[in-house]
């Protein structure tokens, strides 16, 4: 029998649900790949993975992230988290996500429940943040909801709760990593804080900016990384 190939790779929405904080939210089919999107952007899956993965690749060359503590703020349906786990067998995982729907979806469709060492927390991120007593080898801060940043981000407050869960190591200076001539760190120890950002068009970029300007003033060291039409700054 013929197969219909234009139906077997086209988008087929497999799954639909309203949020109270992320709005319609839609989970689609490619071929062999399921991504979540929300606002007509993705969320969890497809291109979420390409820009971790593409980050991930970046610092580990001159980071060690193995068996490391890793802290998820924007868990969503735990792309992130499987990474890690396949690829750094983590001690431990702490994903927040404020939103129980996405949870569900990571369950239901990503194994987001069959993650080793994941700690699952739903609630809000600057909450869990600023009440925890927990420290971390490494942060990743994702927290979108559709194309829209939760404003307590850019808060000083809040980016600097980010460098004191950070753990430290004897191995690492308050000084700036050193840099070799190529770009590349040359320190291979200490706390990561990763924050994504959208960076396509004027206002975000400019919001990204801001934010970069902040965090230079809290870490000692700030790198950037573009991925797509995202910018990863890298705090260490």
């Amino acid at each position: 029998m013929p197969l219909n190939l234009r139906s077997i790779f086209s988008p087929q929405v497999i799954y639909e649900v309203q949020s109270q904080f992320c709005g319609p939210i839609q989970v689609v089919r490619t071929g062999n790949s399921v991504y979540v999107s929300t606002g007509g952007l993705t969320q969890s899956g497809g291109l979420v993975k390409n820009v971790w993965e593409s980050v991930f690749k970046k610092i580990s060359k001159t980071y060690n992230l193995t068996s490391k503590s890793w802290l998820i703020l924007g868990l969503g349906a735990g792309t992130a988290a499987q990474m890690i786990s396949g690829w750094f067998q983590p001690k431990k995982i702490t994903g927040v996500e404020i939103d129980p729907v996405m949870i569900y979806i990571g369950k239901r469709y990503f194994d987001l429940d069959k993650i080793m060492n994941l700690k699952i927390i739903i609630n809000d991120a600057k909450d869990y943040l600023l009440t925890t007593r927990d420290q971390y080898d490494v942060i990743l801060v994702d927290l979108y909801l559709g194309d829209r940043l939760p404003g307590f981000v850019y808060s000083e407050k809040f980016l600097k709760k980010l460098r004191q869960l950070g753990l430290p190591s004897q191995h690492r200076s308050m000084s700036r990593d050193r840099i070799d001539p190529k770009g590349e760190w040359q320190d291979g120890e200490g706390q990561l804080v990763i924050l994504n950002h959208l960076f396509y068009d004027p206002p975000k970029r400019q919001a990204a900016s801001q934010l970069v300007a902040k965090l230079g003033k809290i870490f000692p060291s700030v790198r950037l990384h573009r991925v797509l039409t995202n910018l990863l700054i890298i705090c260490s």
